[in-house]
């Protein structure tokens, strides 16, 4: 299996929602968490429940979109402040989904994000990078590129509603091995590399235009590499969940967190 099919794979497992809440009033000094399906990290039921389906126990947040809380209840737990999540499965800064820009101005109009707020954190961007190399073949270096000027933009529109909020982006976490190898497969906790895939470039360049993004615009990047080491796809104790996996704890989407990962990535998220 190539890295086109790899990333083709991702991409079959995100899912958007659209469906938008009634408008509320923020908490004082409260938290927004804006994002992709990593921190969304929504199951079946809470996607057909979005969809209108009577699902028992779905679950959709203030944006309208499917999603477990895990990572945003992390970070509130983390950080002590109420917390109003808008991410959304298949969102991304500039390429498809409902757009990170999109998810602030519905922060803004329901007043959930205002002058009160404390902290902002955004965890999004994958999705800015494969679809342009699965479509366009276009380099790392300017898909890099493209993303630190959209995901720097969508840090100063924040700022612009909460100038003194501490606005976090949060990188990715390891997936990869040392040299880039992937495991989609995974049983008994050895994992076998699939041929023909290297990730390293990818990873790293994703992380460091969220960082740019970051220093550009005066907010803090938050790596999630050494909090998530040793548990990448390839590892024993894997928190990246691959297509076949028999020694793993609970998740709700392939190609993305544990469950476990994901409360891990909130928590550190938060303290930091």
């Amino acid at each position: 299996m190539r890295i086109r099919t790899v990333l083709a794979t991702l991409a079959a497992t995100a899912v958007a929602a659209v469906t938008l809440p009634m408008a509320a009033q923020a908490a004082p000094g409260n938290t927004v968490v804006f994002g992709d399906s990593l921190p969304a990290n929504p199951t079946v039921g809470d996607w057909l429940t979005v969809k209108g389906a009577p699902v028992p126990g779905g679950r959709v947040n203030e944006m309208g979109c499917g999603t477990d809380f895990l990572f945003s209840n992390a970070v509130g737990a983390a950080n002590g402040k109420p917390v109003a999540d808008y991410t959304c499965a298949g969102s991304s800064f500039h390429t498809g989904g409902i757009p990170i820009s999109e998810q602030i101005k519905r922060a803004t109009a329901t007043r959930a994000l205002d002058s009160g707020t404390s902290e902002v954190v955004i965890l999004a961007g994958a999705n800015d990078t494969y679809p342009y190399i699965l479509n366009d073949r276009m380099p790392m270096p300017h898909i890099q590129e493209n993303l630190r000027v959209a995901a720097r933009d969508a840090i100063n529109q924040i700022k612009n509603v909460a100038p003194t909020a501490k606005v976090k982006i949060a990188g990715y976490p390891t997936v990869s091995g040392p040299n880039g190898e992937v495991c989609l497969i995974n049983t008994g906790g050895v994992g076998v590399p699939t041929p023909a895939v290297n990730l390293r470039e990818i990873e790293d360049r994703l992380d460091y235009g969220l960082y740019q993004a970051a220093r550009d615009a005066g907010a803090q990047f938050v790596s999630l590499k050494d909090a998530t080491a040793g548990h990448g796809t390839c590892d024993a104790d894997n928190w990246v969940v691959g297509i076949v996996d028999d020694n793993i704890g609970t998740y709700n989407l392939f190609l993305h967190m544990t469950n476990h990962g994901v409360q891990v990535a909130g928590d550190h998220v938060g303290r930091a």
